[in-house]
């Protein structure tokens, strides 16, 4: 046994030949025989124990903000990292507001007349700009830019009396 094993407890039991014949973890005093996958698994983690002491020792600290910013957390520590359970309430109640937010939409929308409704959707869903729309209807710019906003202003009192 080399001087650096004999701190540790876990060993590999080899024959004459040099091949390994049991790998063996001490628990609690009992030398338990274990399978090669798990005895590497154990056998990284005490590494990663021992480097982490090392590095405290030379007086580095480290921190998992540190870590985490490095981007180093989820394989240097061996797990990933979740969001805390006050960033998912948040992404909940950003969730529900959108959703609250798309039918208070959709609600104005439908409240619109016909041909109030088509011109916003071809303005600001189908992106055509406000000439081609009055080329289309056969109606000048100005109409159709004096229509968007007359609808838009309604719109706002809309949104505004259903917030309070």
């Amino acid at each position: 046994m080399k001087k650096w094993q004999e701190n540790r407890n876990y060993r590999r039991i080899k024959n004459e030949n040099g091949e390994v014949i049991a790998n063996i973890i001490t628990v609690e005093g009992q030398d338990v025989e274990v399978s090669e996958d798990i005895f590497n698994a154990y056998a990284q983690a005490d590494r990663r124990e021992r480097y982490l002491l090392e590095e405290q020792s030379v007086g580095k600290v480290l921190s998992l903000e540190r870590m985490e910013a490095d981007d180093l957390l989820p394989t240097f520590v061996g797990a990933e990292t979740a969001p805390s359970a006050e960033e998912e309430l948040l992404v909940r109640e950003q969730h529900r507001e959108l959703a609250e937010q798309k039918q208070v939409l959709l609600l104005a929308l439908l409240s619109l007349s016909d041909r109030d409704r088509e011109l916003i959707n071809a303005l600001f869903f189908d992106s055509v700009s406000t000439r081609a729309y009055a080329k289309q209807i056969g109606v000048t710019q100005r109409a159709v830019i004096k229509r968007r906003d007359r609808i838009l202003r309604d719109l706002k009192k809309y949104f505004a009396s259903y917030s309070q």
